[in-house]
C-alpha cells in the first residue's frame, strides 16, 4: 500500500512540475530563445539617474510582481514629474504616447505600465486619458464627455479615443516642446509596448506624410490593441474634425470607427507593420502563429492582452535583460 501511495506521489509530483513548466515557458519561451527564465538567485540591479535611486530594478530574486501595489508609488510620480528619473543628456523622442484607460485599471494596468517603460519616458511624452481627471501616480485626463452617467460603460468609453487625440494634439500644439514631437503612439492600457524597438521602426517613415502605422488587418480601422502610430502631418488636421468622430452603423468600436473618420476627411495612408502585435507572446511562438509576423520577435513593438498586470512588470524584465545583452555583444565587437 505504501509503496502505490509512494508511486502515486510522484506521478503527481512529477505532472504538477511539467505542468508549470509549459505553463510558464509557453508565456515566456519565444520561438527565437532570446527570452528565457533562469533559476538561481539574481543580483539586484538598481538604476541611478540624477541621483535619484529609480524604483524598479532590472531583475530581482524577489520579483517585485508578486506585489505591485509597491511597483509604482506616489512619490515615484511626483518624482518622476520632476524629471528625477529622465537622464539629463538623453533625447526626449520624437514620439507621444496616448494610453486609453479606465478607473478600474488605474492601480493595476496604469502602475504596471508607470514601473516599466512609463518611467523611462519623459514626462512631456506621456498620457492617460479615461474618466478620471486626476490621479495620485498617473498622468490621467478625464475626456469623457462631462454628462455621460458614472461609471462610464462601454458604449460611452468608445468616445475616449477621438477625444482623447483632440486633448493631446492640444497639449502638443501649446507645449514648449510642440517641435520635438513628430508622433501619437495609441494604445490601450493592456499593451505591451517597447520604445527602444518603436523609435527606430517611426524613424524608417517619414512624419510629414499622413500616416497611421500599426495592424490594419481587422477590417474597418485598425486591430486597436496592437497599438498604431499617428504622424504629424495627420494629427495637425486633428482639431477641424476629430471631435466629431462618431460611431458607424456595423463598427461600434472606436479602433474601426475613428480611422474610418479619419480615412474619410484625410488623404490619410494605412501601414501594416509586422512588429505590431494584437495579441499576446504566447500566441506568436505557438504553431497556430499569424503567419504575416516574422519568426524572431527580437524587433517586437508591442503585444496586446498582457494580462494579469503582473505579467506585463514580468515580461518588461525579460525584455530588458535581452536588449540589455544584445547592446553589450554590439560594443564587444565595434
Amino acid at each position: 500500500m505504501s509503496s502505490v501511495r509512494t508511486r502515486n506521489l510522484c506521478i503527481l509530483l512529477v505532472c504538477g512540475c511539467f505542468s508549470f513548466i509549459i505553463s510558464f515557458v509557453g508565456i515566456w519561451h519565444f520561438s527565437n530563445g532570446i527570452w528565457k527564465t533562469t533559476n538561481g538567485p539574481h543580483t539586484v540591479i538598481k538604476h541611478y539617474v540624477n541621483g535619484t535611486v529609480s524604483p524598479f530594478p532590472l531583475f530581482s530574486s524577489t520579483p517585485s510582481t508578486s506585489n505591485l501595489s509597491n511597483c509604482w508609488t506616489d512619490s515615484d510620480y511626483q518624482l518622476w514629474k520632476q524629471e528625477k528619473y529622465f537622464p539629463l543628456n538623453k533625447s526626449r523622442g520624437s514620439i507621444v504616447y496616448m494610453v486609453m484607460t479606465g478607473d478600474r485599471n488605474l492601480r493595476s494596468r496604469g502602475d504596471a505600465m508607470m514601473c516599466t517603460f512609463g518611467m523611462t519616458l519623459h514626462p512631456s511624452r506621456l498620457f492617460f486619458v479615461g474618466e478620471a481627471s486626476s490621479d495620485s501616480r498617473l498622468p490621467v485626463y478625464d475626456v469623457v464627455p462631462r454628462l455621460t452617467r458614472r461609471p462610464v460603460d462601454y458604449t460611452s468609453s468608445m468616445h475616449k479615443l477621438a477625444q482623447g487625440l483632440a486633448l493631446v494634439t492640444n497639449k502638443i500644439n501649446n507645449g514648449s516642446y510642440k517641435n520635438e514631437v513628430n508622433w501619437i503612439m495609441v494604445m490601450d492600457d493592456d499593451t505591451f509596448v517597447t520604445p527602444q524597438n518603436l523609435e527606430p521602426l517611426a524613424s524608417e517613415h517619414d512624419h510629414r506624410r499622413s500616416l497611421m502605422i500599426g495592424t490594419a488587418t481587422c477590417g474597418i480601422g485598425f486591430c486597436g490593441g496592437a497599438g498604431y502610430l499617428i504622424s504629424r502631418a495627420l494629427f495637425d488636421q486633428f482639431p477641424k474634425f476629430i471631435k466629431k468622430c462618431r460611431p458607424i452603423p456595423g463598427y461600434p468600436q472606436s479602433d474601426q470607427f475613428v480611422p474610418a473618420c479619419i480615412k474619410k476627411r484625410t488623404q490619410v495612408e494605412f501601414i501594416t507593420r509586422p512588429e505590431f502585435h494584437s495579441q499576446p507572446p504566447a500566441i506568436y511562438s505557438s504553431e497556430e502563429k499569424p503567419q504575416d509576423h516574422p519568426d524572431s520577435l527580437a524587433r517586437a513593438v508591442t503585444f496586446h492582452y498582457v494580462r494579469p498586470a503582473e505579467n506585463f512588470t514580468a515580461l518588461w524584465k525579460l525584455q530588458q535583460i535581452h536588449i540589455n545583452a544584445m547592446v553589450n555583444k554590439t560594443n564587444l565587437h565595434t
